[in-house]
Order: structure tokens, then sequence, then C-alpha cells
């Protein structure tokens, strides 16, 4: 898929904007559950897009490394960022590989549409620090679509195990109607092991 052509549009999308504050909702909820604290950390949004999940952790996070493919989703987030003032947030088309390791690495809805799902999950979780919190949203693979697309619980279970994640959740991330549809994305999680 060729992200570029929607980016202009992106922001104006009624089920985008809804996902967004919804996965925001369910990361406050997942925090809350494993003692996580935004306020401070060091992030690395992983296909960020343009930004609108970023938007919403950048008040309370110290750094932010906004990766996306995309350079016209992120010249529509340089935007935003230029207008806001942030300083604490860096734009990048890969996952820089050097720095102080990361609190948080998020993924929404973009590991389904990547070629190596595993190899990027292991990258990115090499990324965090001892006690890191890796958390992920994407559409949840239906065998019996026309055209199947998504994760599968398991696989994305398998993913994160294989990273050396531990503390495991998977589950439906949230439920919310947008046009007469009815999303159900999942969420899975895990925790860098501590020592």
């Amino acid at each position: 898929m060729e992200w570029d052509e929607y980016a202009a549009d992106w922001d104006g999308t009624v089920a985008v904007q809804e996902y967004a504050l919804a996965a925001l909702g369910s990361l406050e909820v997942l925090a809350a559950a494993t003692d996580f604290v935004l306020a401070g950390a060091r992030v690395c949004d992983f296909g960020c897009g343009t930004g609108l999940l970023l938007e919403r952790l950048a008040e309370r996070c110290a750094h932010i490394d906004a990766v996306d493919s995309s350079p016209a989703m992120l010249d529509v987030l340089r935007a935003k960022i230029e207008r806001h003032g942030w300083t604490h947030v860096r734009l990048s088309e890969e996952v820089p590989q050097t720095g102080e390791p990361y609190d948080l690495v998020v993924c929404s809805s973009v590991c389904a549409f990547l070629d190596d799902y595993m190899g990027a999950v292991r990258r990115l979780v090499s990324r965090l620090r001892a006690g890191g919190l890796f958390v992920q949203w994407d559409w949840e693979l239906d065998p019996d679509e026309a055209e199947p697309f998504g994760l599968s619980r398991d696989s994305i279970r398998a993913a994160l195990a294989a990273a050396g994640l531990v503390d495991i959740e998977v589950a439906t991330a949230f439920t919310i109607e947008v046009e007469g549809e009815t999303m159900r994305p999942l969420v899975g999680s895990g925790r860098m092991p501590v020592g």
C-alpha cells in the first residue's frame, strides 16, 4: 500500500480519529494495570503516520521518536510538531539504533502490513530498556475472508515471545462503531524482563 497518497486527508477521516482515541484509552488502561508510567517516558512510535496517537502522548512523554516509511505522512506530522513547538519529538524513516533505550514502543495498526513482522518486533524490542513496554494494535486475521488480512492472536503471542518479552497479553483492544462498521482490533503487549 502506498501511504503517501493518504497523508493529506488522513487526519480528517473519522474512523482514523476514533481509532487513535480508542488506542490511547486502551494504552492508559494497560499502563494502569501494569504500573507503567507514561509521564516522562521515552517512546518510539513505530508506524506513526501523521501522529494522531503521538499527539496524545506528546504532552506526557519526555521524548518520542516518530518513525514512518511514508515521507508524506511525516511531512504532515512535521507541520504539527512545528505548530506545537515540540522539541522532544524527532522524526525518522527508520528506528534509531543508537541512543538511550525506550521505555515504551507503540505500533498502531502497522504490524499487519509488515513483510517481516517477527523480525521487526525483534528489532523494536531490542531497543527497550529492562521493564520497558511494547504495545501493538492490529486487525485480527479472519481466515474465512475472501482476502484474509491481519494477525492472529497466536502469531502475535509467538512474535512477542520470540523477541524475549514476558507478561504477554493479547486481547480485543476496544470496540468502536464507525460509519456503521464495528471495529474490534487486537492489542498485544509485553514487557522486557528485569534482571
